[in-house]
């Protein structure tokens, strides 16, 4: 029997412990076993225990980079978690890709006009996330953010990606924020992404190597831009609008990776 682990980190996994749970569930169907661990219990666990592979649901890179050393398949792998969790890497992954992206600043003196988005580079879900007006507002002088100009839009546009294939698109437009994201009370909807758009979404899995992320892309009078890679991404919008099973999937896909 092939044995692995999934991983988060404790804040995180008891608001997932229905992630959790289904995909233990449907590793169980393929007599796969499967054991949850916190991430601080990562390694020393491995250490003691076979594992065969590691479904790795938090957000250090580096741990992913230990556990690969040892020749354990990671879903997903280190390049995929490290830029999709840094957004200025991500930006400087897009550019240099030749994506359609917003222009990224680090520093908020490059910036010409306002309002601004200021975003941590680390934060996910809409945390982190602030509106701003005017330099003062910022308050901020370090690396820890980056700037992007404002852009009134049509919504937030996910497309989930599994297997390097596009399996749903999900629309996000929120009427009481400026921030589409479904946790933060943006409502959903299926969207009909356009193929060009379907494109990118592979050939950015495909660069990265990923197994499953979310491609989000923000639309706007202009057309679309590619606005992050989500890495781990989530579940709950799919569920709630399609009949869509992307774990059952997800697992499929992790079974006969390692079978």
């Amino acid at each position: 029997m092939k044995s692995g682990i999934i991983v988060y980190s404790e804040i995180d996994a008891s608001k997932n412990k229905w992630f959790i749970q289904k995909c233990q569930e449907e590793c169980s169907k393929k007599q796969i076993s499967l054991v949850f661990k916190e991430e601080k219990e990562t390694i020393d666990y491995i250490n003691k225990s076979k594992v065969d592979f590691v479904i790795y649901r938090a957000r250090n890179s580096e741990l992913i980079k230990e556990i690969e050393a040892k020749g354990i398949r990671c879903f997903n792998n280190y390049l995929t978690n490290k830029t999709a969790n840094d957004k200025l890497l991500t930006y400087q992954f897009l550019k240099e890709n030749s994506f359609p992206c917003l222009d990224t600043f680090l520093n908020i003196d490059e910036v010409c006009s306002y309002p601004l988005v200021m975003k941590s580079r680390s934060g996910h879900g809409g945390t982190e996330v602030f509106l701003i007006n005017n330099k003062e507002e910022a308050n901020n002088t370090d690396d820890k953010y980056i700037y992007q100009r404002y852009i009134p839009n049509n919504g937030d546009i996910r497309l989930y990606v599994l297997n390097q294939q596009v399996i749903a698109s999900i629309n996000r437009k929120s009427e009481i924020d400026f921030r589409n994201n479904y946790s933060l009370g943006g409502k959903v909807e299926l969207f009909d992404a356009s193929e060009e758009m379907k494109a990118i979404a592979i050939k950015i899995s495909k660069l990265l190597n990923a197994d499953y992320i979310g491609v989000d892309f923000l639309l706007t009078k202009d057309g679309y831009f590619v606005n992050e890679i989500e890495d781990p991404v989530g579940a709950r919008m799919l569920y709630q609008v399609t009949d869509i099973d992307i774990i059952k999937l997800f697992i499929e896909c992790i079974s006969e990776t390692i079978s």
